[in-house]
């Protein structure tokens, strides 16, 4: 009896850490297959364990294990794959295209950084890794029709279940990446362009029908709720699921009934759709959507194959990325939405390289953080991955000003950071009337009628982030690569000891308004007492309004459904969440 209450505990343990591992047989009816979409997203090239990164082999293993308890899987990736870390940068993305090779991944969507180094690297990462790209709304401006070097779409037989998996890419592509890199691209509106693609995927016989993008999401961390980047995906007739990446969010829910995903970022966590459907109707009888932590897990073991591709080419480069260059003493940290230490000591060494008057780059063109400690070469490729060079112009104070306008609080693309002046602005003022004033480092303030020397980045000098104003401006030609000016700038100091300036001076300015004239908040009575409905009025910002009702302006925003928080207008009616 004993022996027999002991095989039954046995069993039971044996079930329950079976669970845990999501490996449970689940009884299916005979007629039912159940079929998982498997996501990366963003991988940038991170091939080498490192924090959070669980690296290319345990990525891989993972992909490899979850692909044996169920070989009806596809495997995707939604783009930007190789741009990001020095052993993929130097070797223009290889090892990165022979590791989702050995991974067995199926397609892949373009994203706006497979475009960093040109179009013809695309066609060598497909002949490397036998990967096709779907790409089914990026158009040649010389024909008006689909790029010839990638797929619309494509139909898999899974099981004798069609799957129909369509391509789409994030129309940001056209500036944020060297936009002279795709000037001869145009990238049409996804939703427009899937709406006329799926009913044809479904005439071509697809039984289940995704949408493969490289196109952004956010998800809340307390209601679930999720926004997408092109919310009309989610309405067209007839998409199983969405497949997301650009925002390096982790995502994974239900939109309009629709099953979608989104991986985090670098290969630390892998999305899953999964699909039950009747073999003879063909009908999906369940759809749901899940990310698998790979951080989290501690069971993750290494794919000898990939970490023999990852150690030989580490190994390749290694003499070059291992070599101490110097030291710093304090951390130059850096965070993209924000003028950061590591944006002012980088823009200060552009601007006495170039002899300029004022030197600025983008917040996003620069990665990382810089710890406190030696620095090697290979870290300054992490801190600037891609390879960008000096771009000076002559420019009007005028113009000077159009670039902080743009470049100041602007969630979308990150805060510009710069050297050689100090901007004075109002927080929370519309674009155009943000800049208060411009002094430069001898006192004098710059005059928007007078012309100064800029020194910036070929990204931005042809228009990327969105940087339109240095098209307008006089080009006085490029110079060397800025990742190399670094390094024969810390090369050269062999010891930094940089702290950050204030540069960037937030100004409130006040406004009389007549009493008469001033709208008065009144209190929601309908729905909830703790809401108060405000009247914007001029002059205001959202940290203003929350200020006056102690409320973060954050949170304002996120009740109010703000899409840019800085743009608020008057006469606009706010909700305010306050507690009596």
């Amino acid at each position: 009896m004993n022996s027999r209450k002991r095989l039954i505990s046995y069993i039971v343990s044996f079930l329950m850490i079976l669970t845990m591992f999501g490996q449970v047989p689940v009884a299916k009816a005979a007629n039912e297959v159940t079929i998982d979409i498997l996501q990366i997203n963003d991988f940038h090239g991170s091939l080498k364990e490192s924090g959070k990164n669980v690296g290319a082999a345990k990525l891989v293993n993972a992909i490899k294990k979850a692909k044996e308890s169920n070989p009806n899987t596809i495997v995707l990736s939604a783009g930007d794959n190789f741009n990001g870390s020095a052993v993929s940068n130097l070797l223009y993305g290889e090892p990165v295209a022979k590791m989702m090779k050995e991974a067995g991944i199926m397609f892949s969507a373009v994203g706006n950084h497979e475009f960093d180094w040109g179009l013809d690297k695309i066609q060598k990462w497909e002949e490397i890794s036998g990967i096709p790209f779907l790409a089914a709304n990026i158009y040649d401006k010389n024909t008006n029709k689909p790029v010839t070097w990638a797929d619309p779409y494509k139909i898999v037989d899974v099981d004798g279940i069609k799957v129909g998996i369509i391509g789409l890419t994030t129309q940001e592509t056209a500036y944020k990446t060297k936009p002279q890199n795709v000037e001869s691209l145009e990238f049409k509106n996804p939703a427009e362009i899937a709406k006329k693609i799926v009913p044809k995927v479904k005439e071509e016989g697809a039984d289940i029908v995704l949408l493969l993008t490289h196109i952004g999401a956010f998800q809340d961390k307390q209601t679930k709720a999720i926004k997408l980047e092109v919310p009309e995906l989610a309405n067209i007739k007839d998409v199983d699921g969405i497949i997301l990446g650009h925002s390096h969010q982790k995502v994974a829910g239900m939109v309009n009934g629709i099953p979608v995903v989104q991986g985090y970022k670098y290969g630390r966590a892998l999305g899953k759709i999964s699909f039950t459907v009747d073999k003879d109707t063909k009908k999906i009888i369940k759809k749901e959507s899940s990310l698998d932590l790979l951080y989290e897990r501690k069971d993750l073991k290494d794919d000898e194959a990939v970490k023999k591709i990852v150690d030989e080419y580490t190994q390749k480069v290694g003499p070059i990325l291992d070599e101490v260059i110097g030291k710093t003493v304090n951390e130059l940290d850096h965070d993209r939405y924000k003028l950061s230490t590591l944006g002012e000591w980088t823009t200060d060494v552009m601007k006495q390289l170039e002899n300029a008057d004022i030197a600025v780059t983008n917040g996003g063109g620069l990665r990382t953080s810089i710890p406190a400690g030696d620095i090697t070469v290979g870290k300054m490729y992490e801190v600037m991955p891609f390879d960008n060079v000096l771009s000076s112009f002559e420019m009007t104070g005028k113009q000077i000003k159009e670039i902080f306008e743009h470049g100041i609080e602007n969630e979308e693309i990150g805060s510009v950071q710069f050297s050689g002046v100090k901007v004075e602005y109002i927080p929370g003022a519309k674009k155009g009337n943000k800049v208060v004033k411009m002094i430069l480092d001898n006192g004098e303030e710059v005059d928007l009628n007078k012309t100064y020397k800029v020194v910036t980045n070929d990204f931005m000098a042809s228009g990327g982030d969105g940087y339109t104003v240095f098209k307008e401006a006089k080009a006085l030609g490029e110079t060397i690569a800025i990742r190399d000016a670094l390094i024969e700038a810390v090369k050269k100091a062999k010891v930094l000891d940089y702290k950050k300036q204030d540069r960037l001076i937030a100004k409130e300015v006040k406004t009389e308004q007549p009493k008469v004239q001033e709208p008065k908040a009144k209190v929601e009575e309908s729905k909830n007492k703790n809401v108060v409905v405000y009247v914007v009025k001029k002059g205001d910002a959202l940290y203003k309004i929350g200020k006056k009702y102690n409320v973060k302006w954050q949170k304002i925003a996120k009740f109010n459904s703000l899409k840019n928080p800085n743009l608020i207008f008057p006469g606009q009616q706010l909700s305010i969440p306050v507690v009596n």
